[in-house]
């Protein structure tokens, strides 16, 4: 799906550089969508955005439930990110976004993938390639304010528009009520717990399918 796909099914892409904050890398080619109060836009193979990532990381509390990352460099994060690249030319809504709150500028990412992708695909089940997984990691400034709803919400209304994809799932360790909340706010239903090697705690997964996010959204338009 082309940009232009996108435009037409409902997906906003900004034509104005000037409704990003100073400092936002602003390439319509790299913007994926628009919200409200956020933008979203590809990340590239360079220092500036490895930086970005190395940043975010680097707070203990952002990654209290997900665990270390394994990298404490602007070119471990690079590596990483070109392992991200092959997502946006597959498909025009797929990937790892760089999450830019409008009047503050970069608060974390936001992705959504084939969950055959997820690292613990196979404790989780998810082998279907019609289920994407929905992830997200914000700074803690962004934490509290209905970002993260925002966006993944935003996420979850492009994956549905592509009419093979049959269910959008995700998962975070059970203490992680802050991030299962927001699977909640979704309108995801909890489906199970399962084990994940090297953690204490079991994971929850989280599913909504096609005809539930139907559901979903014409009760919150009726209410």
């Amino acid at each position: 799906m082309e940009l232009e796909g996108m435009m037409e099914s409902g997906v906003v892409v900004p034509e104005d550089a000037n409704a990003f904050p100073e400092g936002t890398p602003c390439d319509p080619a790299l913007v994926m969508l628009e919200t409200e109060r956020l933008v979203f836009r590809r990340f590239t193979d360079t220092d500036a955005d490895a930086s970005l990532l190395l940043d975010l990381n680097s707070d203990p509390e952002v990654m209290r439930y997900l665990g270390p990352f394994g990298g404490d460099s602007v070119e471990a994060y690079r590596e990483h990110i070109r392992t991200w690249l092959p997502y946006y030319s597959s498909h025009a809504a797929r990937g790892f976004w760089a999450t830019y709150e409008k009047t503050t500028g970069f608060i974390g990412c936001l992705f959504i993938r084939p969950a055959p992708d997820y690292r613990f695909a196979t404790e989780a089940g998810w082998t279907s390639p019609a289920d994407l997984e929905l992830g997200y990691r914000f700074k803690r400034a962004a934490w509290g304010r209905g970002l993260c709803t925002e966006g993944a919400s935003a996420l979850v209304r492009t994956a549905f528009e592509d009419p093979a994809i049959e269910r959008v799932v995700a998962a975070a360790l059970v203490p992680n009520r802050a991030s299962t909340r927001v699977m909640e706010k979704l309108g995801m239903m909890r489906i199970r717990e399962f084990e994940l090697p090297g953690f204490s705690d079991p994971s929850a997964m989280y599913a909504l399918s096609r005809v539930q996010h139907s559901l979903f959204a014409a009760r919150a338009h009726r209410e």
